[in-house]
């Protein structure tokens, strides 16, 4: 039923069966690191549901991707399927997405009302929200209410790293599913199909990801590119403080941070065996940085703290 999702077998079988049982749950809470499929999983999950060519209480057939319900749930026009994220509060508030830290109880407050609304056309509405550990206080007091009486046409979908960081009343009311890290071969045979690249690259890609389809895209994407890599120009470059800080601004932007150390880390233990006295306290610094950013530490001040410390050295 949800071949395209890599991975994942627990989750794709707990919702399979709930499908064709027709007891879907009204509030999940995908948990999991970044790139594992979370949110791609909801939007198959509301294909699925909504499919108009397919009865998954009889069958055990992926979503069509053809009738005008699949075809619209892909373009992202689907009047049922609502993304609750800082792109739509970005939209509500008619600013930048740049400037969006937190999810908003105005933003919630919108959701409910969509909420509140009958379905236009599907089976059932989806709400998916992300990153649900953004919400602040007063939009989770929100959330809150709606997940103790949802309407039974509605699905709603909280998705996060982690749950501990998402109020406790807000988890026990929400079915929770833990996506796990996606394996090396995996991750390979994906990037093989989507990339043309040594075996080696690959190789050397899925290993960097550490399970992270994401991660794997992003550092596939920086070695299509000509340009030296960032080790390699905190090596041999000159910066100036103001280029410093633009570099992590831009790579914090890019949710990019976890995967530039982790290929910094890569190229740094290739240099471990030439020059271990420079570059064991190099490793070092890159390792801690890489614990505070899976500690969902602000990703720009870490990585401007490792680069002026980089360069120090």
């Amino acid at each position: 039923m949800f071949k395209k999702i890599l991975g994942q077998e627990k989750v794709k079988r707990i919702i399979s069966t709930q499908v064709k049982s027709g007891k879907i749950a009204q509030a999940y809470m995908f948990v999991g690191i970044d790139g594992v499929g979370k949110r791609f999983t909801a939007i198959e999950f509301a294909k699925v549901v909504n499919c108009r060519a397919n009865d998954f209480t009889r069958t055990n057939l992926a979503a069509c991707e053809k009738c005008i319900s699949c075809e619209k749930i892909t373009r992202d026009i689907h009047p049922d399927i609502h993304f609750i994220d800082f792109a739509k509060q970005a939209e509500l508030e008619r600013s930048d997405l740049e400037k969006q830290k937190v999810l908003k109880i105005e933003t919630i407050r919108y959701m409910q009302k969509k909420v509140s609304i009958r379905t236009y056309e599907g089976k059932l509405k989806f709400f998916i929200v992300e990153p649900a550990e953004k919400m602040n206080l007063a939009a989770s007091n929100s959330l809150l209410k709606t997940l103790e009486e949802p309407p039974e046409d509605t699905v709603i979908i909280l998705i996060t790293k982690h749950k501990e960081t998402v109020p406790q009343t807000i988890v026990s009311r929400s079915q929770v599913m833990f996506f796990q890290p996606l394996g090396i071969v995996e991750i390979s045979n994906w990037l093989m199909s989507n990339y043309s690249m040594s075996n080696a690259e690959i190789q050397k890609i899925a290993s960097l990801s550490e399970g992270s389809i994401g991660d794997a895209k992003k550092l596939a994407d920086e070695s299509k590119k000509d340009e030296p890599s960032l080790w390699f120009k905190l090596k041999t470059q000159s910066f100036y403080i103001s280029d410093i800080l633009e570099l992590s601004k831009n790579i914090a932007r890019k949710n990019a941070a976890l995967g530039c150390v982790n290929a910094m880390i890569y190229e740094s233990k290739k240099d471990f065996r030439a020059y271990p006295k420079v570059i064991a306290p190099a490793i070092e610094l890159l390792i801690t940085s890489k614990k505070l950013l899976l500690r969902n530490v602000n990703a720009q001040m870490v990585l401007d703290n490792l680069f002026f410390d980089l360069l120090d050295l």
